[in-house]
């Protein structure tokens, strides 16, 4: 009669051992899964993929859009605009009577303006008033020329202004009608320098005009005064007697 043994049997601990490690692993996969951590998480959304590239598409056809309103609408005349404007500038660089330049005006006012005229002899105030008749004449011959060469301005910009409304009349698309009326805006641009121009030209004139006249004024009573302002001298008795004759 055998005698059982009282170890237990190896081979049948083994299989449950593996089975229990296997099940918790999965457990805590399972858990992993079911509660990831948010920071480390990517996150691809197709749907927001689709819509963005789709935009990216229409911004591109508005682009292509624009391109071909500008290519119907082929008018411009900035070239004209700026040299008209560059041209305006010039006319006051190149003025040759009362300065238009702070610097120039107090250098100018110093010589042929003064202050004070006294002790000024009658050959320099008559030098002075020369001066001053010869800068008042090149002010005036300034404003002229101002006004002769805005007149020949003028003409050209008529004609950048029908230029102008002829391609708003004609363009295609909201980008050409936007540029051509950015065209009309810069002659309008150039109306307004012009007559800023022509403004600042007939203000010149006008201060020249009255400083010359106060000048001019103080110059008369500067040389009155020299003149009649001394004390007359007591004449001399006569050498002779005017009564000799008179017994």
């Amino acid at each position: 009669m055998s005698t059982p043994s009282l170890t237990p049997s190896p081979p049948r601990a083994r299989p449950n051992r593996f089975l229990s490690i296997l099940a918790t692993g999965l457990v805590a996969s399972s858990l992993l899964c079911a509660s990831p951590v948010p920071a480390q998480q990517v996150v691809f959304d197709p749907r927001n993929h689709i819509e963005n590239a789709l935009q990216a598409a229409r911004q591109l056809e508005s682009l292509a859009n624009e391109a071909k309103s500008l290519a119907a609408n082929p008018y411009s005349h900035l070239l004209g605009s700026s040299q008209s404007l560059q041209d305006m500038a010039e006319l006051a660089r190149t003025a040759r009577g009362l300065a238009t330049s702070a610097e120039g005006l107090e250098r100018q006012f110093q010589t042929l303006f003064p202050d004070d005229l006294s002790g000024s002899d009658a050959l320099r105030l008559l030098e002075q008033g020369r001066a001053r008749t010869t800068n008042a004449r090149r002010t005036a011959e300034d404003l002229a020329r101002t006004a002769a060469e805005l007149e020949r301005l003028g003409s050209a910009r008529g004609r950048r202004l029908s230029g102008a409304l002829q391609a708003s009349e004609t363009s295609a698309g909201q980008t050409a009608a936007i540029q051509s009326t950015n065209q009309m805006l810069a002659v309008l641009a150039e109306d307004l320098a012009a007559l800023r121009t022509i403004m600042l030209a007939q203000s010149r004139l006008l201060a020249e005009t009255a400083a010359r006249d106060a000048t001019d004024r103080a110059s008369g009573d500067e040389a009155r005064r020299q003149r009649w302002g001394r004390a007359a001298p007591t004449p001399a008795a006569p050498t002779f007697n005017p009564l000799s004759h008179a017994q």
